[in-house]
């Protein structure tokens, strides 16, 4: 009954989505071209407030039948709502970005407070505690939950920085479910994750036939934050639970690099890293006149290649991020020096 579930969820959102662009074209949710835009004519963005409600009731409802529904989810989806609804607000009326972080770290925060048991097991098991005596043996363990709030508000953050281009959203998403899944298949982490990345794949795939170059709506902040947010969750979630951490940071690693670097570069040139702007790897090659398709074709190579590496890392952890790391790098440097067309 689920997969029968998951299946025709792929068509109902393919429908909605296809039913609706008419209604965002002619709302305030529409993308007008500016300097640092991707594209030359205006166009509706907003998907996300059809993809979000869709996958929070998808993942209830199949969880609830599976009976494997449990108050974790229900909390997760709780603050990945209110993300939506501020990002909401903010692609209709720009929200300042103290705001916009506010209630990021709040909703990070606030859930990482559900799984301090499993934090403090993870800082015994790493050994983070043996420095400390026992009148501070709690010491680790907020340092550690502190580290992995600020780096599950980055995930927020860098999925919401490298939207920017058709279909690249989709091509990350989809490579995390589809490591998600084989890793639940294989029983490495909880089994929960075979439905939650079918359902992911079931609702990006088919938000592909809209966004794919040349993208008919974007997904709009209302989609890249909550999806950052939930992206975030499933890669801190696993790593704490089952220290698979190097095939949760492989997968991500183009994103990784290109939002690290650019920032970093932005810092040094004395830029401000919270304004929007449009020099990441890939929108400088977009900016030398490749198309959308070219450059997405090459991300999503690096990606399998990616993917490939991460399934690798659990046999050949060393081996396998270097690879990533010279992988990732060489296709930034390929986007950086290749001449304008």
């Amino acid at each position: 009954m689920s997969f029968i579930i998951i299946i025709a969820l792929y068509f109902l959102t393919s429908f909605i989505l296809k039913r609706t662009l008419g209604f965002f074209s002619s709302t305030a949710l529409l993308d007008f071209p500016s300097k640092r835009s991707n594209h030359s004519i205006p166009k509706p963005k907003g998907a996300g407030l059809i993809l979000i409600p869709l996958l929070i009731f998808a993942t209830l409802l199949v969880f609830f039948l599976e009976n494997i529904l449990n108050h974790h989810w229900v909390i997760i989806f709780g603050f990945c709502s209110i993300l939506c609804f501020v990002s909401l607000l903010d692609d209709i009326k720009n929200i300042s970005s103290k705001i916009r972080l506010t209630f990021q770290f709040f909703c990070v925060f606030s859930s990482l407070i559900l799984f301090k048991d499993d934090i403090a097991l993870y800082s015994e098991s790493q050994r983070l505690d043996f420095i400390f005596n026992n009148e501070y043996q709690n010491i680790p363990v907020y340092f550690l939950l502190f580290f992995i709030g600020l780096f599950w508000v980055w995930i927020i953050n860098m999925f919401n920085f490298m939207d920017g281009m058709d279909g690249i959203t989709i091509v990350q998403v989809a490579s995390l479910a589809l490591l998600s899944n084989v890793l639940a298949l294989c029983g490495l982490i909880e089994s929960n994750f075979i439905y939650f990345s079918l359902i992911l794949l079931a609702i990006f795939i088919s938000f592909y036939s809209v966004n794919k170059p040349p993208a008919k709506i974007f997904l709009g902040d209302v989609g890249s934050i909550p999806i950052g947010f939930l992206s975030g969750f499933i890669i801190i979630y696993n790593i704490i639970k089952t220290q698979l951490i190097l095939p949760y940071l492989i997968i991500i690693m183009y994103y990784l690099l290109d939002s690290i670097i650019t920032i970093l570069i932005r810092l040094f040139n004395g830029r401000n890293i919270f304004k929007a702007h449009s020099e990441h790897f890939y929108q400088k090659l977009l900016r030398k006149g490749y198309s959308h398709s070219y450059v997405l074709k090459r991300i999503i190579v690096v990606n399998l290649i990616l993917l490939f590496l991460s399934f690798s890392s659990i046999n050949y952890p060393l081996t396998s991020l270097t690879l990533s790391l010279l992988v990732t790098i060489t296709i930034l440097c390929f986007f950086n020096f290749r001449k304008s067309k």
